[in-house]
């Protein structure tokens, strides 16, 4: 190539009037496309920094708030939990006796010790069990201290007796011995829903907050419990335990209170304050409307700030890297552009010292851009190893092109067979669905028909006057009674069909006993197979448990496969009933020995309105479609397998309630 060889010009310097040389055009065209490209890796890195560290601080604020939301889920779990135990005191038989006066102080005491004895055997949680007359004072307690205290003026007894419910405190001192203490009472009542006494439990503050220890945030992080009085309840300070949150720094802010005092449940404050260390604070408060409990998480922002400047590193880093690479890229672009400039320039000087006319040199270039050019397209392979590659780029960029266009050529082909196969195939089933439809009504036409005649005839020979005899005409009216009773029965049983098929999903779910729902389908069907001439054999096996369906329309399903047993078979022959129970599951199941059904409609029979060649027994080809549509309403499956002239087997299973086993 004519440009090459002048390659060693690249560092051309032009002298000015004063004689001053000035930088090549090369270390320009270097040192700005450098510059370019370092002002946008500068940017770029402080843009990633600012977005990453903002997702940083996302992330561990809404770490906080899943802990605070972890944390209330407990809270939550265990007042109700020793709500339900409080409750349960209070409907002891014990306890009434006691009340009636049919046992003595002692005796309930001790009872009451070995109640809160046999709670604290997982941990001495449990403070007292105690009883409470309707004017507040103990009558009954675990604590011999405690007998006769007066606790009408608490705040949570007077709830209690105001809203006649369970009421759980605040932390309380307690009046006995002065340990921190949360108390859960609940009204007693008699026969004639009068309240008679209180039953109270009282637990250690820190039953409620012991787990709260176990949460990490950070390295220095920590979280607190204050309650509606303002007291902490938890803090890793324990000297702060049981005082005043208005004296520390994460006093519970006013907008968070006037939520509490609305009772609004879970609202959630951020802010940012200085600790006592006088370093700032990320403070995230989160209320309860369990008991207006507030849950507080507390980060100093030297943490969140450390975790950002451990990401600047690894942005200067990368971004140094980079700014490096930009350097070489810009020395070899510079290059690559400023190789052909240097050349033209180099052969115009050349040039201009050999005498050679103006006309001439423009002559020689315009040859020598010609040949270049030519060398360009002809010479491929030399441009790849030696040049910057655009017309090797572009040639491989257009066979690569070529190649994708051949391939989209190739998966439209195949796109279109296999939308024709398709068309095909919705074809083939829309004429299928119409043939049934019309088969359908053609069907049920016909059976209207003929109590339409039947009804003509008698109504006409009754009419004419021929039939004299009162036995005859009796006859005819029978006969009229019965016809019209033939297409009532067609009209019902099509109306009622179309609203399953219409409706069945949307189910009327209900708890039913396992296994008096299984016997009963059990005993029912052993009486249709038997008056129906067939022999039955069956067995059912279901302990007890609950099924939540809508047993309405279980019963019609399986009454559609059990007709279909009978129907499709013939007298004297064999009819099996299996109704057992496997692992939590119930399975429903019969099998026939009659006709069976062929291969090839194994697809088709669970379809609307189809019924099998040849069928020479009455129907409308809806029993299985609405079986099969009950069942999956039911997030199961009606499964069958058959043999042609041997008989079927249809079967589907129901999941026992396992939140109520």
């Amino acid at each position: 190539m004519h440009c090459y060889p002048y390659r060693h010009f690249s560092s051309i310097y032009i002298k000015n009037k004063a004689g001053v040389s000035r930088m090549s055009l090369k270390k320009r065209i270097t040192l700005a496309i450098c510059a370019i490209i370092i002002i946008f890796l500068i940017l770029l890195s402080c843009i990633i920094y600012t977005k990453s560290a903002s997702i940083l601080n996302q992330n561990a604020e809404m770490y906080m708030r899943s802990q605070l939301d972890r944390a209330q889920e407990n809270i939550d779990l265990l007042i109700h939990i020793n709500r339900l135990e409080t409750e349960k005191l209070a409907l002891d038989p014990k306890v009434k006796q006691f009340l009636n006066g049919e046992i003595r102080v002692d005796e309930i005491n001790r009872y009451l010790t070995a109640s809160m004895n046999e709670k604290n055997t997982n941990g001495n949680h449990y403070k007292d069990l105690f009883l409470l007359n309707p004017e507040g004072k103990i009558i009954a307690t675990c604590m011999p201290k405690a007998m006769g205290l007066d606790l009408s003026s608490r705040e949570y007894f007077q709830k209690s007796k105001q809203l006649k419910k369970t009421i759980t405190s605040d932390i309380l001192v307690a009046k006995s011995d002065g340990a921190l203490i949360v108390i859960t009472v609940t009204p007693i009542y008699n026969t004639k829903d009068q309240v008679m006494a209180y039953a109270g439990i009282a637990i250690l503050a820190e039953f409620f907050s012991h787990f709260i220890k176990d949460l990490k945030l950070g390295n220095t992080g920590y979280y607190a419990i204050v309650d509606s009085n303002n007291l902490i309840l938890s803090h890793p300070d324990k000297s702060l335990i049981a005082t005043d949150a208005a004296n520390t720094k994460f006093e519970i802010p006013r907008t968070l209170l006037a939520e509490n005092a609305k009772n609004t449940a879970n609202a959630v404050t951020k802010r940012i304050l200085m600790n006592n260390k006088n370093l700032r604070e990320l403070q995230i408060y989160k209320s309860m409307g369990s008991n207006r409990w507030t849950l507080i998480a507390i980060l100093p922002e030297k943490e969140l700030q450390e975790r950002s400047f451990h990401l600047l590193s690894y942005v200067i880093g990368i971004g140094a890297l980079m700014i490096i690479m930009a350097m070489g890229i810009g020395i070899y672009l510079s290059d690559k552009i400023t190789v052909p400039i240097v050349a033209i320039t180099e052969y115009m000087n050349r040039a201009a010292k050999g005498r050679f006319m103006i006309e001439k040199s423009i002559s020689d270039s315009l040859k020598n851009f010609r040949k270049n050019s030519e060398n360009i397209f002809n010479e491929t392979a030399y441009w790849n190893i030696h040049s910057s590659d655009e017309i090797g780029n572009l040639n491989r960029s257009l066979k690569n092109l070529k190649e994708y266009f051949l391939f989209i050529i190739r998966q439209f082909e195949y796109e279109s067979e296999q939308m024709i196969k398709a068309s095909k195939e919705l074809t083939s089933t829309i004429e299928d669905a119409s043939y049934r439809t019309a088969k359908f009504i053609s069907t049920l036409s016909h059976d209207l028909k003929t109590s339409i005649t039947l009804i003509k005839g008698y109504a006409k020979g009754i009419l004419s006057g021929i039939i004299q005899e009162e036995e005859v005409k009796r006859q005819f009216l029978e006969g009229i009674y019965n016809s019209a009773e033939d297409m009532e029965r067609i009209t019902c049983d099509i109306l009622d069909s179309a609203y399953e098929a219409q409706y069945c999903p949307k189910l009327h779910r209900e708890p039913v006993s396992s296994k008096d729902f299984a016997f009963k389908l059990f005993k029912k069907s052993r009486q249709y197979i038997v008056d129906s001439q067939r022999i039955f054999e069956g067995l059912c096996q279901c302990t007890e448990g609950i099924l939540s369906i809508d047993s309405v329309k279980i019963e019609r399903a399986w009454d559609n496969l059990l007709t279909n047993a009978v129907k499709y078979s013939t007298e004297g022959s064999k009819i099996q009933v299996h109704i057992l129970e496997e692992n939590h599951a119930i399975e429903f199941r019969i099998t026939d020995e009659g006709i069976g059904i062929k291969p090839e409609e194994f697809d088709k029979i669970f379809n609307m309105f189809y019924r099998g060649e040849h069928q020479k027994n009455k129907g409308y080809g809806l029993g299985l479609f609405i079986a099969k549509s009950i069942i999956e309403a039911h997030k199961s499956t009606l499964k069958f397998k058959s043999v042609y002239g041997k008989g079927s087997s249809f079967w589907f299973s129901l999941e026992k309630d396992k939140s109520i086993l």
